[in-house]
């Protein structure tokens, strides 16, 4: 489900991934809420990363370099990541603060509020979500499968589970941004085809740049204004 959903949308759905397996354990195992969100962790850390590495993998190939020289890197990466993702996390995220406004943490706040739904079991749930748990696995399974079936003229104007599923657990904002960008490169393809092959690179370069912008004000403002 990862590896697909993120070759459609070029978004792994690591939120989305979690609740699914809380619900399973729920029914398994009710009342064992810290096992409950342990499993969240795990499946959706899995879906993350085996999406993440076909990605990088496959990047790797097209440029020519050898599978193993990749390992190589990424088991560097996770020595770099422990030794400076981890400090740099607690200084720039106040961890009293996880869950508001200013931090929102959606994917912890989401998984949270599952497990704490699913720890008595499914029968405890609210009879409108087990209804939207049906009708929303049953649209998911349903379009899978119409796609197998249908001509490609039709399968190009079928709706994508995997996107409308993804705009329902991520925010408005973002969905509205992904949409956006979305027009911008139809409109690029369709009337200045020459300059298509920067769509990528741009938005690359706007995603990080603001995740890096924002990392650097943070740590600007605790260390220089005390913040």
């Amino acid at each position: 489900v990862a590896a697909r959903v993120t070759g459609e949308t070029d978004i792994t759905p690591t939120k989305a991934l979690g609740p699914v397996t809380q619900m399973i354990y729920g029914a398994i195992t009710p009342g064992n809420l810290t096992g409950n969100i342990m499993s969240a962790n795990v499946s959706g850390g899995i879906g993350l990363h085996a999406a993440d590495l076909l990605t990088t993998l496959k990047t790797g190939w097209l440029l020519g370099a050898k599978p193993r020289h990749q390992i190589y890197a990424q088991l560097f990466g996770v020595l770099a990541g422990a030794a400076i993702i981890v400090p740099l996390f607690y200084l720039v995220v106040p961890i009293a603060k996880l869950g508001s406004d200013e931090w929102p943490a959606p994917s912890a706040i989401v998984w949270a509020n599952v497990s704490k739904a699913f720890v008595n079991g499914i029968g405890a749930l609210p009879w409108s979500a087990k209804m939207g748990i049906l009708v929303g696995a049953t649209f998911g399974i349903g379009m899978t499968l119409i796609e197998k079936v249908v001509s490609k003229k039709v399968k190009a104007w079928l709706p994508s589970p995997s996107a409308i599923g993804l705009a329902m657990v991520v925010p408005f904002s973002n969905s509205l941004a992904m949409f956006l960008g979305a027009l911008v490169a139809f409109v690029v393809a369709k009337r200045y085809g020459k300059f298509e092959k920067y769509t990528v690179p741009i938005a690359s370069g706007l995603i990080a740049g603001e995740s890096l912008m924002g990392i650097g004000i943070t740590v600007y403002e605790k260390i220089y204004l005390g913040h």
